[in-house]
Formats: C-alpha cells, structure tokens, sequence
C-alpha cells in the first residue's frame, strides 16, 4: 500500500536550522518546501495547497505574525504552527485571533514534539506514518525462472539518488551474460520515496545507457 505525502510550508530564514528540521521531517512521508522570508511563502500559498504550514515569526520582508493575519484564499484553513522565541509571546498572542492558529513552539524545540504535534492536528493514523529509517535500503542479485537475472530492491531508498543505485546495481550484476537483459524486482517499502516514480524511471534509463541496451529491456516487477 503507497502511502499519501503532506505538504507543508516551512518558512525559516535560518537556513542551517531548517536544514536540520527538513532532513528530520522528510524522514516520514512528509513534503517540505522551505522559503527564507515571509513574501516568499506568501507566494507559495498563492499558487500550492498546503496541509500544514509551519513559520518562523522574526522573517525578513514579512513577519509570521503578519503573514498569519493575510494568509492566500487557497490556504485559509490550512492549520499553522508558529515557530518563535520566548521573548516573541507577545506577537503569538497578537495572531491568536486567527482560527488556522493551532499553537506556538518555543525555540530550540525537539522536532519529536513539533511532529507529534503535526501528527495530532492533521489527525494522522498511527498506520499511515511511515518512518523511512525502519526500512533501510539494500541491493540484492536474484533469479527468476521465467526472467532470468536480475536484482530486488529491498527498503525505501531515503536519501539515494539514481546515480548511486545504478552504481551499486551495476556492481552486484557485473557483465550481463548471455541475453543482454534483466529485471528490477521493487518492493512496496520502495513507494515510500516522495519521487519513487521518477526515481526508478531514471534509474532504467542510466543502467540502459550503462549496458547498451533498450530500456524495454530492463523489466520492472512488483514483490
């Protein structure tokens, strides 16, 4: 079963900090799009829908607070978390008045806590949250009698782009021998990657470019 992605709106001008919390958040089946000032998120909830917005509210250009109290027609009630230090309570309590308000966390945070708390508002199912580190990624060789050779993708690829994948398969399969062809066995966990699609598309494209062969050469099967 493929599990759905949340979209959520980060918008943090320090970029060292946001960079650690993505890194966290994308762990899960969670979609981040990161801006650095509050006119460029404002942007962003012009054009995409959003399920969660989180905000840091000292922004260049465009505070959180005044962001919060303009938010686009296509986000009005889409849920948001301020991000804020303890001497900003003034400002949170200034755009309290604002039903997408769900709460406040105060800086340096745990990101355990901002995710159960994105969990508990989007009202997620314990079984829809997937952790991508519970299914490490690995690369075995396998044989099918009606194929022939080929290798089994086991895991969610978290964090692996195509080159390296199509470097390590490459290595488990060496030289191809006899018929140039082979198969690609995908697991479900593989799904769990945001762009798996793309992903496993540009993954046959480099290993047939690789090998010289038709990419209709290269068979995609599900485990």
């Amino acid at each position: 079963m493929v599990q759905p992605f949340f979209k959520i709106l980060f918008a943090e001008d320090n970029e060292t900090s946001a960079e650690l919390l993505i890194h966290f958040l994308e762990r899960f089946n969670f979609e981040v799009d990161h801006v650095v000032d509050g006119m460029a998120a404002e942007l962003k909830l012009r054009k995409t829908k959003y399920d969660f917005i989180l905000l840091d509210n000292m922004m260049p250009v465009l505070s959180g607070v005044r962001l919060a109290s303009k938010v686009p027609d296509l986000n009005k009630n889409t849920p948001i978390v301020f991000l804020t230090a303890s001497n900003e309570k003034e400002d949170v309590m200034a755009a309290a008045h604002s039903k997408q308000l769900v709460g406040y966390i105060l800086k340096p945070f745990d990101p355990e806590k901002l995710l159960q708390k994105i969990v508990s508002v989007l009202k997620i199912p314990e079984d829809m949250l997937v952790d991508k580190k519970k299914y490490p990624f690995s690369i075995e060789r396998t044989q099918n009698v009606s194929y022939g050779n080929g290798v089994k993708l086991v895991g969610c690829p978290f964090q692996k782009n195509a080159e390296k994948i199509a470097q390590e398969i490459a290595f488990i399969l060496k030289e191809l021998p006899g018929v140039r062809k082979f198969f690609i066995e995908v697991g479900e966990e593989f799904y769990y990657h945001k762009k798996a699609q793309e992903l496993l598309a540009s993954l046959v494209t480099r290993l047939a470019s690789k090998y010289e062969i038709k990419e209709e050469d290269i068979l995609i099967l599900s485990s």
